[in-house]
């Protein structure tokens, strides 16, 4: 985990990474239909550990407080054996993560969202700065 500010000219920009188990494909988010539509037992499971390791992680140096507006997300997934997965399908659990730990006010204040897939590291790491 990284955190930090940077000086870009008068204002600071605050920059914060974690390192976070793969999120589970969009197609596994949720179970049922219409009204009946509700979170899957493997998102609900992932939501549990990826939140406890991403405030863990943010509270390592001291109180966290969360982006009050805009902000511009990364994510770098460790594709590893599963060639056929898509990338796209990590962004919405990723996204629901930062709004449901108050790393974010709402997930509609990313603004900017990249993701890319690499060739080793941790299965997924997540990297959050100031917008403006």
């Amino acid at each position: 985990m990284v955190s930090r500010e940077e000086s870009e000219g008068q204002s600071m920009t605050r920059v914060i990474s974690f390192d976070l188990p793969m999120p589970p494909s969009l197609w596994n988010l949720y179970v049922g239909r219409g009204i009946s539509q509700r979170r899957s037992k493997q998102y609900k499971d992932w939501i549990e550990e990826a939140g406890w390791m991403l405030i863990a992680q943010r509270n390592r140096g001291g109180k966290f407080k969360r982006f009050p507006g805009d902000v511009i997300v990364t994510i770098d997934a460790y594709r590893g054996g599963n060639k056929g997965r898509d990338i796209d399908n990590i962004l919405k659990a990723v996204c629901d993560l930062l709004q449901s730990t108050s790393t974010i006010s709402n997930d509609n204040c990313v603004v900017d969202l990249h993701a890319r897939w690499v060739d080793e590291g941790v299965p997924c790491t997540v990297t959050v700065r100031d917008a403006a």
